[in-house]
């Protein structure tokens, strides 16, 4: 997981919330003009996906995922049961981010991820808040945690971060040990760090960004100390 930085909310989005009849579940098939293709929901939804640089906004995968499996989709950070006082905070567009699908087809909560897990548990991790993400790690075996409770149990329990059956870990860790294996080629010998300090920068601006960035970036920046 790593810091998002909003853009610009879409224009629809501004002109929808005007509407009398303006809610989160009313932006499926919503238009404002009839030039419009896509409804608010998917254009708002797109828009999410590009700020995001192709990923979830928790576990990192690409979005939208493989042909053939349920679509991403808009994630609430004030989860939606809280909205229902202040309806316009579900519509709000600082407060949406993109996840994946989750697994959210599964049998078993213990084989979802990302909001599909979540559902509506309060969560203090912020993709939109840098403070939020410091206690963030990652072991050599692709595993994140934490060494503070709270956000450990959030990362592992409430978003299932080190989920088996979706082989988050080992996907983390495909994407480490490639990266490895390009620096090792490059500089078999000497000091890395300034290549690493270039890797870095690459990682933090590519866009679109590359599934489980998280995990590389944690590791080139305890090397570029």
């Amino acid at each position: 997981m790593i810091e998002i930085k909003k853009g610009k909310e879409p224009k629809e989005l501004i002109q929808y919330r005007k509407q009398n009849n303006a809610t989160y579940d009313n932006m499926h098939g919503a238009r404002v003009s009839e030039q419009q293709n896509e409804d608010v929901y998917h254009i708002v939804l797109n828009s999410l996906v590009r700020e995001q640089g192709g990923l979830c906004a928790y576990c990192m995968c690409r979005i939208p995922e493989r042909k053939g499996t349920p679509s991403c989709t808009i994630e609430h950070i004030v989860p939606q049961s809280e909205c229902k006082n202040n309806p316009e905070k579900a519509i709000d567009y600082r407060n949406m981010l993109a996840v994946c699908s989750g697994n959210r087809n599964a049998t078993s909560d213990a084989d979802k991820t990302c909001d599909a897990r979540r559902k509506n548990q309060k969560l203090n991790l912020n993709p939109l808040d840098k403070s939020t993400l410091k206690g963030i790690k990652y072991k050599s075996d692709g595993r994140i945690f934490s060494d503070d409770a709270v956000t450990d149990k959030e990362l592992d329990d409430v978003l299932n971060l080190n989920c088996i059956s979706r082989q988050l870990p080992d996907c983390r860790k495909k994407a480490l040990e490639e990266m490895l294996l390009v620096i090792k080629k490059k500089y078999p010998s000497g000091s890395i760090k300034e290549y690493c300090l270039r890797l870095l920068d690459h990682y933090r601006n590519d866009d679109p960004k590359k599934p489980y960035v998280g995990i590389l970036i944690y590791w080139l920046e305890r090397h570029c100390k």
